[in-house]
């Protein structure tokens, strides 16, 4: 298949997802777009070297991760071009996102990767696995954890429920 051929079909297939996972990932839809266009460049540079045994979504989103890596070592060298504006929220989602996107930042990078991959590309944990490079076992754990961390962050803290009371109360 000729390289604009697979990544015009990848892009038909998987091009929202992976700007849905670069988004997420960034915090910025500009960003996204621009790194999106970046794994679609790669994807017909790089056509050559895939294998039809591999699983498109797991190299497609791979790609998408090391653009998000690239992209965060030339800010670290550029640090005035790394600034990202933040795109505002409107009506009562804006607490709760901003709550999101601060949590987000907070998971460990692995952990966080896993859980955008699974919940926002809607990989499979294979899928993920061969992305990362990591075992099936190290995605659902890191999706775990991520999970127990977001819900923690996000979550009010429960009630405390009244001690139980010991015995009965009476009034001889």
């Amino acid at each position: 298949m000729a390289p604009e051929t697979l990544a015009g079909a990848l892009f038909e297939r998987h091009g929202r997802s992976v700007r849905q996972y670069l988004r997420a990932l960034t915090g910025n839809a500009d960003l996204a777009a621009d790194l999106s266009q970046d794994v679609f460049l790669r994807v017909v540079r790089g056509a050559g070297r895939y294998e039809a045994r591999e699983r498109e979504r797991a190299w497609l989103f791979r790609i998408a991760r090391n653009a998000v890596i690239d992209h965060r070592r030339r800010a670290a060298v550029r640090p005035a071009a790394a600034a990202a504006g933040v795109e505002p929220a409107s009506g009562p989602t804006q607490a709760l996102a901003v709550g999101l996107r601060e949590a987000l930042a907070r998971l460990p990078e692995g952990d966080r990767e896993a859980f955008l991959m699974a919940e926002v590309g809607g990989l499979t944990y294979a899928e993920i696995a061969l992305a990362l490079e990591v075992t099936v076992p190290a995605v659902r754990s890191a999706i775990y954890r991520a999970r127990v961390a977001l819900r923690a962050a996000l979550l009010p803290p429960r009630p405390m429920a009244p001690p139980a009371r010991q015995g009965h109360d009476h009034d001889d």
